[in-house]
């Protein structure tokens, strides 16, 4: 994810996934269905909290992706968040 973007991710020890956070103003939830028109898919996070969790988090599955799809996936991610943005009206890093 480029900088701009306002995306950070944990590194993991192990586990399956990588917890990545957004920018707040973007609901993943709602970003998912955006993320499935640009062929790739991730878990939002929010229900993986016990009392709810921010709705700017999300799961990206990196235990059987090769780290060319994982550049892919990634790549996908960020160009359905830039459409995201868009359909809220700010501007597209």
């Amino acid at each position: 994810f480029p900088p701009e973007m306002g995306v950070t991710w944990t590194r993991p020890e192990g586990g399956l996934f990588l917890w990545v956070t957004v920018p707040e103003h973007i609901n993943t939830a709602e970003l998912f269905f955006e993320a499935i028109r640009h062929k790739v898919a991730f878990v939002p996070g929010e229900p993986f909290y016990a009392n709810g969790g921010p709705p700017e988090t999300l799961r990206f599955s990196y235990s059987l992706p090769t780290p060319d799809q994982l550049d892919d996936g990634a790549s996908r991610v960020a160009a359905a968040m830039a459409a995201y943005r868009a359909t809220l009206g700010q501007a597209v890093a």
